[in-house]
C-alpha cells in the first residue's frame, strides 16, 4: 500500500489586533501554526484542544472556536520525510484568542512565538507549508 496523507487539524488563533499566532520549530527549522496530527477517532474540538495544551499549555475554550471549516489543506513531506505519511492533510478551527489564555511552548515543538499579520505570511520560512498555509488564511477570509 503507497503512503497517504495523515489527517490533522491546524490552530489559526486571532487575537483583538487581527494578528495570527506562529511559532518557530527548531525542529522542523521553520515557522509554522499551531497542528498535529488526529489519534484514533479523534473529532477535530478534541484534537485541537489536545495539541493546543500539549504545545502550547493553551487551553481553549468552547465559545472561542470562531469556525471549523469543512474545506481542507494539505502539504507534501519532502521526500524520504515519513515512512507512513505523505504529508498532512489539515483540517482548520478558527479560534478568537483570549488576553488571558496562556501561550508558552511546552516541548520541541516551539521556542519562539509571535503574532503577524495575516498579509505577512510570506515574509517567514515555512519551508513546504506555505501555499497551504497562504489557502488556510484565505479559507478563514483572512487575507
Amino acid at each position: 500500500m503507497g503512503k497517504i496523507y495523515r489527517q490533522a487539524v491546524m490552530a489559526v488563533i486571532i487575537n483583538e489586533e487581527s494578528k495570527v499566532l506562529i511559532g518557530y520549530s527548531p525542529r522542523d527549522k521553520s515557522y509554522k501554526f499551531p497542528q498535529g496530527g488526529l489519534e484514533d477517532e479523534e473529532d477535530l474540538i478534541t484534537g485541537i484542544k489536545r495539541e493546543l495544551k500539549e504545545e502550547l499549555n493553551y487551553h481553549l475554550l468552547h465559545d472561542h472556536i470562531l469556525e471549523v471549516y469543512e474545506e481542507k489543506v494539505r502539504y507534501p513531506f519532502p521526500p524520504n520525510c515519513h515512512p507512513v505519511y505523505m504529508g498532512q492533510e489539515l483540517s482548520i478551527v478558527k479560534i478568537k484568542h483570549r488576553s488571558e489564555a496562556q501561550t508558552v511552548p511546552q516541548d520541541d515543538e516551539f521556542d519562539e512565538l509571535i503574532w503577524i499579520s495575516p498579509q505577512d505570511i510570506t515574509t517567514y520560512n515555512y519551508e513546504y507549508r506555505l501555499e497551504a498555509y497562504q489557502k488556510a488564511l484565505l479559507i478563514c477570509g483572512l487575507i
